[in-house]
């Protein structure tokens, strides 16, 4: 909801100025690399992590912890000097199509926030070792003191700072988040290589080589929708930032929170090879989020101009920036289901140590969503963006569900029952 409120502030300042096409690429940049971080740490670490307390083995455990954070340390400061020597350079690489004082601004703000990806991506780790703790409170305040920070600093230090002042809350936020995650995990933490057994080992790297594939993928994708819509008209990047919030703001309340706590439920099961209850536990899960979003996908698409000049009309953000965000808002809609559906099926292949088949769908739908925002760019302009990864969504969700067999019984996917405590 902060991260909602955060886009209205943005909405009501700048509209869909240049500035806000200038953040949102600088910003999916720095995101990039959490979301790279997070993606594989979330699946490979968790599984090994909580096979390992499960047999007794902390030392392990958190040897394995204190190795990927000294990793990460290491690779997002090397990262944060090559950005802030060659910032020209990843400007030209992840938006092409900015020139002149675009690219100056967007050249000064990737040099000043880069940095909060250190903390960010070191975050990931310790939000998902506390989830594998079931421990879930925490984590979510982190979240919040993070999205809280970033929208304060924004309303109290704009009229001094400009579009800048987004960017400040983005470091203190950042930086806050890994704070509040540490003050119960700081105890853990050594930079001394400590003992792992070579078992563990070996299963993260099973795990992990499909994900860097994969997720290298993602990022491409993202990196080719910001080139595609670098070259549209100005605003077209801010439009479809506001719109893709819109969308996903009902799936991270919904379907993202649901993903993290069921997660270790779903390793549990998996490793304990109760099968039945497997079944139960994800049948709940697609049933109750196939309910609540077919209506909302219906609902949004139908009165999609109406709900952004009900959420941004005002301010900076006027009938034109309406028209712009609004058509992209419809082409999300329609895959506002597979959005939410992805997000459980993804994480039920990962309980089940399987990487591959998940990876292998994203890198083909990947390939799929590029050659669609390439033919559709040139047909509907900047919209064809949603509409092309609402297409390769679905697709890639069509064929999770009909890989599942293979781990449970399908026939018994049907909402029963299933106990609040397993």
């Amino acid at each position: 909801m902060l991260g909602y409120g955060e886009k209205l502030v943005l909405a009501y300042f700048f509209g869909t100025d240049y500035r806000i096409d200038v953040y949102n690429v600088v910003i999916t940049v720095i995101t990039g690399v959490f979301i790279f971080s997070r993606e594989i740490i979330e699946p490979a670490f968790l599984n090994v992590f909580i096979n390992a307390i499960g047999e007794k083995d902390e030392r392990s455990a958190w040897g394995l912890f204190n190795r990927y954070s000294r990793g990460i340390i290491l690779i997002t400061m090397l990262l944060s000097l090559l950005v802030y020597f060659y910032p020209g350079a990843v400007i030209s690489l992840v938006a092409p199509g900015f020139a002149n004082g675009k690219r100056q601004l967007a050249v000064r703000l990737i040099q000043i926030a880069f940095p909060a990806c250190i903390f960010l991506s070191l975050s990931a780790l310790t939000n998902i070792t506390l989830n594998g703790m079931k421990k879930f409170v925490l984590p979510a305040s982190a979240d919040l003191a993070f999205k809280g920070l970033t929208l304060l600093c924004l309303v109290f230090l704009y009229k001094y700072l400009g579009i800048y002042a987004a960017v400040v809350g983005v470091i203190i936020g950042a930086v806050s988040k890994l704070s509040i995650q540490f003050s119960l995990l700081h105890r853990k933490l050594s930079f001394r290589a400590g003992f792992v057994d070579p078992v563990y080992s070996k299963n993260i790297w099973r795990l992990s080589w499909p994900l860097l594939l994969g997720v290298s993928f993602s990022q491409i994708n993202t990196l080719a929708e910001n080139v595609f819509a670098s070259y549209m008209q100005e605003g077209a990047i801010s439009a479809l930032s506001y719109s893709k919030k819109v969308i996903d703001l009902p799936i991270l309340i919904i379907s993202y929170t649901l993903s993290v706590v069921v997660f270790p439920y779903f390793v549990e099961l998996s490793v304990a090879k109760e099968k039945e209850k497997l079944t139960r536990l994800l049948a709940r899960a697609l049933g109750y989020i196939t309910l609540i979003y077919l209506p909302l996908s219906l609902l949004s698409f139908l009165f999609s101009r109406e709900i952004v000049e009900l959420i941004f009309k005002r301010g900076a953000f006027d009938n034109a920036a309406v028209k712009l965000t609004a058509t992209p808002l419809a082409y999300y809609s329609i895959g506002m289901v597979f959005f939410s559906l992805e997000t459980i099926l993804v994480i039920f292949y990962f309980a089940n140590s399987n990487t591959r088949t998940p990876i292998f769908w994203g890198v083909v739908t990947v390939i799929e969503n590029i050659l669609l925002c390439y033919i559709f760019t040139s047909t509907i302009g900047y919209a064809g963006i949603a509409l092309a990864l609402t297409l390769s969504k679905g697709t890639k969700v069509i064929a999770l569900l009909s890989q599942l067999k293979r781990y449970i019984n399908v026939s018994c996917l049907y909402p029963g029952r299933i106990p609040l405590r397993i």
